[in-house]
C-alpha cells in the first residue's frame, strides 16, 4: 500500500520525451518529442535550423531561451515554458520551506514575526550596509 502511494504521489516520467526543451538543436530533439500537432512539429523545425538562435542557445539559462523565443514561436515555445514551469515553482516552494525551518529552529523559536522575516531571508537583494548605518546615529555619551 506504501508502494501504490508513492507511486501515485511520485510518479516517474520519461525525461527521454523532453530532450527537445533541454536542448533543442541535438540531432536526436525532433525524435524524442511526443506526438505533436503539425504546426507545433513546423515551428520546431522552424527553430531547430535558426543559426542565430542555435548561436544564442548556450549563452542563455534555458528559461530565459524559451521565453526569448516566445514571440518567434509561440505554440512550441508554450509547450516547453508549461513542461519547465513546475520545476522551478517546486524549486521556489522548497527553498522557502528550507528557510523557515532555519528560522524558526529551536533556538530561535520566539520568534512570532515569520511574516516580516521570510521574504527578508529569501530575497535576492543585497542590503547596503553602509547606507543603512549612515542613516543612525550613534548613541552619544551624556
Amino acid at each position: 500500500m506504501l508502494q501504490q502511494k508513492f507511486d501515485q504521489h511520485f510518479y516517474s516520467i520519461n525525461t527521454e520525451q523532453y530532450d527537445w526543451i533541454r536542448n533543442p538543436f541535438a540531432t536526436n530533439a525532433i525524435n524524442s518529442m511526443e506526438p505533436l500537432p503539425l504546426q507545433m512539429r513546423e515551428e520546431f523545425t522552424d527553430l531547430n535550423n535558426d543559426m542565430t538562435l542555435k548561436l544564442y542557445f548556450p549563452e542563455v539559462p534555458l528559461d530565459v531561451f524559451w521565453i526569448y523565443v516566445k514571440i518567434e514561436y509561440p505554440h512550441i515555445s508554450y509547450k516547453a515554458i508549461l513542461t519547465l514551469l513546475p520545476f522551478s515553482t517546486t524549486y521556489l516552494c522548497e527553498q522557502s520551506f528550507s528557510t523557515l525551518v532555519l528560522i524558526k529552529n529551536d533556538k530561535r523559536s520566539y520568534s512570532k514575526d515569520l511574516d516580516q522575516e521570510l521574504p527578508v531571508a529569501l530575497s535576492n537583494i543585497e542590503p547596503n550596509i553602509k547606507l543603512l548605518c549612515s542613516l543612525k546615529q550613534a548613541q552619544i555619551s551624556h
